[in-house]
This record gives C-alpha cells, structure tokens and sequence, in this order.
C-alpha cells in the first residue's frame, strides 16, 4: 500500500498519465505545425508564379494541397483516437480546416489561371501598386502564421503577439483590395479579365487568414 500523502501520489499519477499523454498531444502540435508551416511554403509559390507563371510552379503548388489532405485526414483521424488533446478538439478541426482551405484555394486559382492562359485571355503582368500590395500583405501575413501556431499551441500566453500581427496583414491587404478594386472598376485599361479574376481570388485568400486570425484569437481567449 501507497503510505505517501495524497498530493504526492496524485503527483506522481499525474507525471505518468502525462508520459502517455503527452506525446499523443505532440501529434496535433506536429500536424498542425507542418500544415502551417506548408501553407506558407505555398504561398511563396504563389508569389512566385504570380511574378512568372509556369506550370511546374503550379505542379507544387497541387503538390502542398495534396499533402494538407493528408495532414487534414491524419488530425480528422487522430482526433477520433484521442483522449485528451492539447486545445478543445473543435478548435484543432477548425485551425485544420482554415489552412486547407488555403491550400485548397491557392491551387484552385492557378489552376485557373492556367485555363485562362491557355485561352489566350489577358496578360500574366499587371503592375499597379495597390494589386502587389495585396499580394505582398498576403504572403507576409503567411509568413506570420507559423509563429503563430506554434505560440499559439505550446505558449499561449505569449501567442497574442504574432496573432496581432496577422491580423494587421490581413487589415493592410483588405485596404490594398478596396482601392485595387476600385481602379479596376473604373476602366483601367490594363486590367485584363485575367488580372480581375487575379483579384478575386487573392479577396478569398485574404477572406480564409481572416478566419484564422479569428480562430486563434478565439482559442486564445478561451484559454
């Protein structure tokens, strides 16, 4: 029989009951960190490709949605398998979910935008200000969103930082969009129908880090 005090037994269950918890918790933080951590490998793709379109750019960009799915089903299946987890498992499905479907939009539009190409619609460059302001807010707000997670899953405290600062990408980007917008729908001359339909889709990427800003700073608050 177990004559030490009470605190010091639960101590010690405790202290056991993490070392087979915890590494099952590291599985979420692993996921969600290489998910994050391939969403902005994505995003410099883009980047890229917006400068030089080429359909090997859009081959790897195909490649990162891919390997999402797969971290989206290993987190979907994990989480029927846990019991315990790191955050509230809601709140990890929904931070999954938020990142593939950035992934699932960025290869969406280049692979529209590759259609377009192939039919001869618009050209690939367009240089007014505000329309790389929009993209350069939306590669440097996923830039941000590593750091994010990773404070976000191991220290919350310290993880409002780096959310502010998403959300001052996404706030910097949203203001590029209106007044990029506006000029489009005004007649510029060298908006193609492929520029147009450029912008729009650059609106819902910024639309989804909007919804991952919220999500963390949701998370954050509740902890």
């Amino acid at each position: 029989m177990d004559r030490r005090p009470a605190p010091q037994r639960l101590s010690r269950l405790w202290a056991s009951v993490r070392q087979v918890l915890g590494p099952r918790d590291r599985v979420f933080q692993d996921l969600l960190m290489e998910q994050a951590l391939l969403a902005e490998r994505a995003m410099d793709l883009l980047y890229s490709y917006l400068g030089q379109p080429s359909p090997r750019l859009a081959e790897e960009i195909g490649q990162c949605e891919e390997r999402g799915d797969e971290i989206l089903s290993e987190i979907q299946r994990a989480l029927r398998e846990a019991l315990v987890t790191p955050l509230g498992g809601s709140d990890i499905n929904y931070l999954g979910n938020a990142l593939d479907d950035l992934l699932d939009q960025f290869e969406d539009m280049v692979t529209e935008d590759l259609a377009l190409e192939a039919a001869g619609v618009g050209e690939s460059s367009y240089g007014e200000p505000h329309f790389n302001g929009v993209l350069t807010a939306l590669h440097d707000a996923l830039k941000v969103v590593p750091q994010a997670m990773q404070t976000l899953l191991r220290n919350p405290a310290q993880a409002e930082p780096s959310i502010s600062a998403l959300r001052a990408r996404y706030q910097e980007g949203k203001h590029h969009y209106s007044l990029a917008y506006a000029k489009i729908m005004a007649g510029d001359a060298e908006a193609s129908a492929r520029t147009k339909n450029r912008l729009r889709w650059l609106r819902q990427h910024l639309r989804r880090v909007e919804k991952l800003a919220n999500a963390m700073a949701g998370i954050l608050a509740n902890s």
